[in-house]
């Protein structure tokens, strides 16, 4: 059994609102195990409406609306599911009271037009809607495609009928719930095709099931399986998730909602380390990341110079001529040898450089006298512009937390080039 969600309102297709009705319909379905396999959006249009219905019933055992059940001209949905569905539109005088009884029930009387909501597809189910003056209903397809449930669009009476009514009703048709859990192995600084080439051929499974979601500087992994139980759900995705980590190996830094910051500060604080940073390229967001994640006390120096020049004024370079016609990679090198603590850890995010050479590329350094071995990262890049500066920052903040992640971890690998 499966399920599709029709979300109602030419307000969603303009942009007025956010739906975030089909959201939360989505994750109280995941809790029972009902599979969604599509969403739809329709404006306030009976043709098109119906339209829809009768694709989302060739297709889906039980399709979901939301929206149109007001009581105004454009409140289409009663018509549209009549007509998806083979049936007549009928007037029910039980509905009328009901209606009448809640605007009683606040100290009001219903008016003519609230009259519509009384209407409903002939032999439909009607669920009543204690928290709301849109009763709601079960209509079944007459050629035996499935039915439609019709809710309200207004958030907090959709969410009252799920959890009271809706949710029971699907689990005793679908003969009790099942369990889908989902697990998110995080990665960092390496791009979404480069982790697709590692683990492609684990993306056909069916259950349990793999999926990439691209974020800047990150690609997430998500490991779906549906089962009776959760423990069912853990066991089918344990050799899973251990042929990820095998394939993947230190690129994966953390689980579900672990943020990069999050497992640096820990890694720091449990070796007893001390970073410090120098920063040229993004306006110490990297510093403020770790403070925000609580982890402040582990930075000792935050230095934000405006560019190169200052950096190395900043850190007592600048007088080194040699340093100054030196390449990025061993100036970037050298002011995170200059800032490391005794005992932690140098960070130097240098460029881009305005020598007419290197002023497409940033520079990237970890250095301590703790490390076994010192990395030079270069990240090609292209120059800041005002429309992708936010992302070209974040890439460099994931991307210079992750050296000294792996730093910590003695797993400093060869360069990644980023996309």
């Amino acid at each position: 059994m499966h399920a599709e969600l029709v979300m109602i309102g030419s307000e969603l297709l303009l942009g007025e609102i956010v739906d975030s009705n089909a959201t939360r319909l989505a994750k109280m379905l995941r809790h029972i195990g009902l599979d969604l396999y599509y969403k739809t959006t329709v404006g306030d249009n009976e043709d098109r409406i119906t339209q829809v219905l009768n694709l989302a019933l060739d297709r889906s055992d039980v399709v979901i609306t939301s929206g149109g059940l007001g009581p105004t001209v454009d409140d289409m949905t009663r018509q549209a599911v009549a007509n998806a569905t083979g049936r007549k539109l009928v007037y029910s005088k039980q509905l009328e009271r009901q209606i009448a009884a809640r605007f009683r029930s606040f100290g009001r009387k219903m008016s003519d037009n609230n009259k519509r909501q009384a209407y409903l597809p002939e032999g439909a189910i009607p669920l009543r809607n204690p928290v709301g003056t849109a009763p709601c209903f079960l209509s079944e397809d007459v050629r035996g495609r499935g039915f439609v449930i019709s809710l309200p669009g207004v958030p907090r009476e959709l969410e009252y009928m799920m959890e009271h009514t809706i949710i029971p009703l699907l689990v005793e048709r679908m003969g009790g719930a099942k369990i889908i859990k989902a697990r998110v192995l995080r990665t960092c600084a390496v791009g979404e095709s480069d982790v697709d080439r590692a683990i492609g051929d684990l993306m056909t499974a069916t259950n349990p099931t793999v999926a990439l979601a691209a974020h800047p500087g990150q690609t997430d992994i998500r490991i779906t399986a549906k089962a009776n139980s959760e423990v069912e759900a853990d066991a089918l995705m344990a050799p899973l998730e251990a042929d990820l980590r095998r394939r993947l190996g230190v690129a994966i830094y953390g689980v579900d909602k672990e943020t990069v910051p999050e497992v640096v500060g820990r890694l720091l604080a449990e070796n007893g380390l001390k970073l410090a940073i120098i920063d040229t390229l993004t306006g110490g967001q990297l510093g403020r990341e770790m403070v925000e994640a609580g982890f402040g006390d582990v930075i000792i120096t935050g230095l934000k110079p405006a560019g190169p020049g200052e950096a190395f004024q900043a850190v007592g370079l600048a007088d080194d001529v040699n340093l100054q016609a030196a390449d990025g990679y061993t100036q970037a090198a050298a002011l995170a040898r200059a800032i490391a603590p005794h005992g932690g850890i140098g960070l130097a995010l240098l460029g881009p450089l305005a020598d007419g050479v290197n002023d497409h590329l940033t520079f990237i350094a970890v250095a301590g006298d703790s490390l076994t071995e010192e990395i030079r990262q270069r990240g090609r890049t292209r120059r800041f512009q005002p429309h992708e500066e936010d992302y070209i920052r974040r890439w460099l903040v994931i991307q210079g937390l992750d050296w000294v992640r792996r730093a910590i971890l003695g797993q400093l690998t060869s360069p990644v080039d980023w996309k």
